[in-house]
């Protein structure tokens, strides 16, 4: 007998019998009912827990019917209200056993999960017209929980359940989406891009293999939403090869060897047809949010690769994706970007016209002053053989050797210095004026300043292993390894920015060793002292040796002193600003390309900056204004140096006559640095942390004001330098006192706010003299080195192996951000983030800008400033 009989046979009995009996009857009878029914429910759930249906009754089970996925605006229900068992005429268990207004309950909640409804299919006893007694409502009760637990067993069981996994909660648009809501989603665009959509419906429809392919090629969910992937790019190859047919060839090599590729190629599909339209790559940044913030706690920024058809404008994508019914997600879209619809090109941008002008005639100075300089060293040889053969032929001495390399030397022939050319050293010099002799060739004025561009020259003075004597050789160390942090932590910023994994980044940086790269701002306070040192140490050396007088000589003090002054702004205008000039037009052209052409959003708009605001890099007061509207954002630095060395121009300048006043001067500067820095960051509620030093950089990070604390302590460092001639005496113990408290502070700079919170008055105090102890130890290193004090750090810092970087590290700072742009720029799929990936990436990336480097260098920096050597008061040989 089935369960469904005995249940049927037992309420008959029940409603029959109830009327007339006695309490104690009444009881045996509910308690045989209750027992009956529970066994009955009993086997209900062995047979499900069986993972199967097939030992249920046909009268019980009947046909399993799927309820319907519910609206958004539906509202899911709870197990009370759930009618599991209906008969025919629709009479449920709830309006049998109990009250039916209670069991109609609706649940407000949305995350109840979807119930099958169990309809009998068998005809079922008729329904007793009799009032349900008592007896059956206290049975409801106590088998709901049985009736509830078996229900949960069946829905087990079921396949076509409501659970939303996290690859369709995260759904914005796919094909599926696509496909469902096109009747609404056609409306939102027009034309050739609505017909090429359909076709595309259409091929998903019938599951076409270059339909399917376009689906492949755009993004989605994958994986690791929660660890930062906020870039779904899809493939924009993949999109971009579908333009191109691809047919098998008939004659394919059969071979072993080439058979495994063969079959390979085959199952990738790059073989086969394209769709019947030109296909196109879009890069659709979204903000995405949610009702449910378990899932989406706050408002984020997607980048949705789609691969669609070419004739669909930006604008028809982004009405497209907006018109979208995420099943989970809200979302809006920002900006659409596409490849195949850049709109830029480079012999349309008069900025390209002039750089590639520029190129080219600089190319022919280089190519042209190249040949003539190995000409005349070829000449100058000639000549001076035939006169030391012909001075040996007059002394009877024929029989003897001619050394050729002992033949090229400096040669002063009346006060006047020749061309010479000696192959040991690796050099050359040459001057304006020569003496017509027999032995040497005259070069004018137009000769030399031609010379200036020769590759030759420039790159043996690059690679120069000797220093001059004004020179501090423990500098060259010091801005190599500072260039090099520079490096290191620019690319950490950028990898951060465009990875998939950028969640990485908060564990980064709770270890110790990641405030190595977080402490890289400091490396830019190196450069200030090094700068303030120079400055100041050169020009009282220059001032000492009577030099300046001859720019001078003949003036007032005060006419004296503007045309020094405008002399040395002359100076370093013309030696920074070509190099500089150029590199911002390469920044300016290269970044409307990416805009408009990489899948990837730039990480700056100069592509609309440069073009407005150029000519204040051009004057070195890009910080001037706000961070906004700055064009190529590093050259935050040339500005502060160049706005700082006119500072110290004047100080100096005034020093010569008036020393006290310029002292009190400088330190009057120095103490208004620091308290406006502290004033700042309290007021602005600046809290420095390990999470991001870069914060308040608009108000703290590039100002003048706030970074004049280094450079005005480098000057007195150089001050120090000269007037001690690079001689101090100092025992041991000072010595060791004076490296130790210098590592000490280098340490606690650097780790210092590892796992530390600073309140509002201590980070105040924190950021106003942080800078300036960092330059005050790396003072202290130089002064140390420079007098004989630096153990074994000074033959470190001062190793030759230092001198060619050094000597361009300039065009370094200025190159490498284009490098790591043009890399980033250049991605199709976002970085996964790893210490030996971001390894490599930086070694890989500081050869090819130290590559460059030495290229803008030889083309613009090192020509200058053997022209400024040329045309400077004092003539003489320089070395090239």
């Amino acid at each position: 007998m089935s369960p469904i009989v005995l249940i049927n046979i037992i309420l008959l009995s029940a409603s029959h019998s109830v009327i007339g009996s006695d309490p104690e009857k009444e009881n045996a009878r509910e308690e045989k009912l209750r027992s009956g029914l529970i066994d009955a429910f009993q086997n209900i759930k062995k047979a499900s827990s069986k993972g199967g249906d097939d030992d249920l009754s046909p009268d019980l089970i009947g046909s399993m019917i799927p309820i319907p996925k519910p609206n958004k605006n539906e509202k899911f229900t709870t197990d009370d209200s759930f009618d599991l068992f209906a008969d025919d005429d629709g009479l449920t268990f709830a309006e049998a056993f109990g009250n039916v207004e209670t069991e109609k309950r609706v649940s407000t909640t949305e995350t109840s999960h979807n119930v099958q409804h169990i309809v009998k299919t068998t005809k079922q006893v008729e329904k007793t017209t009799a009032k349900p007694s008592n007896i059956i409502g206290k049975l409801a009760d106590s088998i709901r929980n049985t009736v509830n637990e078996s229900r949960m067993q069946i829905t087990t069981v079921s396949n076509d359940t409501q659970f939303l996994g996290l690859e369709s909660m995260l759904r914005v648009m796919d094909a599926e989406i696509l496909v469902q809501q096109w009747g609404e989603l056609q409306k939102s665009v027009s034309g050739q891009c609505k017909e090429d959509l359909m076709e595309y419906v259409e091929g998903l429809q019938d599951k076409l293999l270059w339909a399917l392919k376009m689906e492949d090629a755009s993004g989605r969910y994958t994986s690791m939403f929660y660890w930062g992937n906020n870039y779904w790019t899809g493939s924009a190859e993949l999109c971009s090869i579908l333009n191109d047919l691809h047919a098998p060839s008939r004659n394919q090599n059969r071979s072993s060897g080439s058979q495994i590729f063969t079959d390979w190629r085959q199952d990738v599909s790059v073989s086969g047809l394209g769709p019947p339209f030109e296909t196109a790559f879009y890069n659709v940044r979204m903000t995405i949010s949610s009702d449910l913030p378990d899932i989406v706690r706050t408002r984020r920024t997607l980048h949705l690769g789609l691969c669609l058809p070419r004739t669909c404008s930006r604008e028809q994508v982004a009405q497209l994706v907006n018109s979208v019914h995420a099943p989970l997600l809200r979302h809006k879209v920002v900006t659409v970007r596409s490849p195949e619809h850049g709109g830029y090109t480079y012999l349309s941008d008069p900025t390209f016209h002039i750089l590639l002008a520029i190129s080219c005639i600089v190319g022919l100075l280089l190519i042209s002053a190249t040949i003539y300089d190995m000409r005349i060293a070829r000449e100058v040889r000639t000549r001076r053989r035939r006169v030391d053969n012909m001075t040996v032929a007059e002394n009877g001495a024929s029989d003897l050797k001619l050394d050729l390399n002992s033949l090229d030397a400096i040669t002063v022939s009346k006060g006047k210095s020749m061309y010479t050319v000696n192959n040991n050293n690796s050099e050359e010099r040459l001057t304006a004026e020569t003496a017509s002799t027999d032995g040497e060739l005259k070069l004018s004025v137009w000769s030399e300043l031609l010379l200036s561009f020769s590759m030759k020259a420039n790159i043996l003075q690059i690679f120069d292993q000797s220093v001059g004597s004004d020179t501090v050789p423990e500098v060259h160390g010091l801005r190599c390894l500072s260039m090099v942090w520079i490096i290191f932590g620019h690319t950490c910023i950028v990898v951060f920015k465009y990875a998939d994994n950028t969640a990485l980044r908060a564990i980064l940086e709770k270890s110790f060793w990641f405030q190595l790269i977080l402490s890289a701002v400091y490396s830019v306070d190196t450069f200030f002292c090094l700068g303030g040192m120079l400055v100041t140490f050169l020009y009282f050396r220059t001032s000492a040796k009577g030099k300046l007088e001859r720019l001078t000589k003949g003036h007032r003090k005060f006419t004296a002193g503007v045309l020094q002054f405008l002399g040395l702004m002359g100076y370093r205008f013309a030696r920074l600003t070509a190099p500089y000039l150029f590199m911002l037009g390469v920044v300016e052209v290269t970044m409307k390309w990416f805009a408009n052409n990489a899948v990837f959003e730039p990480p700056a708009m100069d592509n609309e900056t440069c073009p407005k605001y150029w000519w204040r890099n051009l004057l070195y007061i890009n910080t001037l204004f706000p961070v906004e509207q700055m064009c190529m954002l590093w050259s935050w630095y040339l500005s502060d140096d160049t706005q700082f060395y006119a500072v110290s121009a004047i100080l100096l300048i005034l020093a010569t006559s008036h020393f006290k006043l310029s002292a009190i001067l400088t330190g009057l500067f120095f103490l208004s640095s620091l308290l406006t820095t502290g004033f700042v960051s309290y007021s602005s509620e600046h809290i420095p942390n390990s999470e991001d030093p870069f914060t308040q950089f608009d108000k703290i990070y590039d100002k003048p004001w706030t970074r004049l604390g280094p450079y005005l302590v480098g000057m007195l460092t150089g001050w120090i330098l000269f007037k001690t001639n690079l001689k101090i005496k100092m025992g041991v113990i000072w010595a060791w006192v004076g490296w130790a408290v210098c590592t000490a502070t280098f340490l606690f700079l650097i780790f210092g706010l590892y796992t530390t919170e600073l309140d509002v008055v201590s980070a105040a105090v924190f950021s106003a003299l942080s800078h300036s102890l960092w330059a005050a130890c790396v003072g202290w290193v130089i002064i140390a080195c420079s007098t004989g004090h630096g153990g074994w750090v000074r033959p470190l810092l001062s190793s030759p192996l230092f001198y060619p970087f050094s000597r361009v590290t300039y065009c370094a700072y200025l190159v490498h951000p284009v490098v790591l742009r043009y890399v980033a720029m250049h991605l199709t799929h976002p970085i996964h983030l790893g210490e030996l990936l971001v390894f490599v990436l930086f070694l890989g990336l500081t050869v090819i800008s130290y590559f460059l480097a030495l290229v803008i260098s030889v083309a613009f920096e090192a020509p200058i400033v053997t022209m400024l050597k040329i045309v400077a008061p004092q003539k003489k040989p320089h070395r090239v």
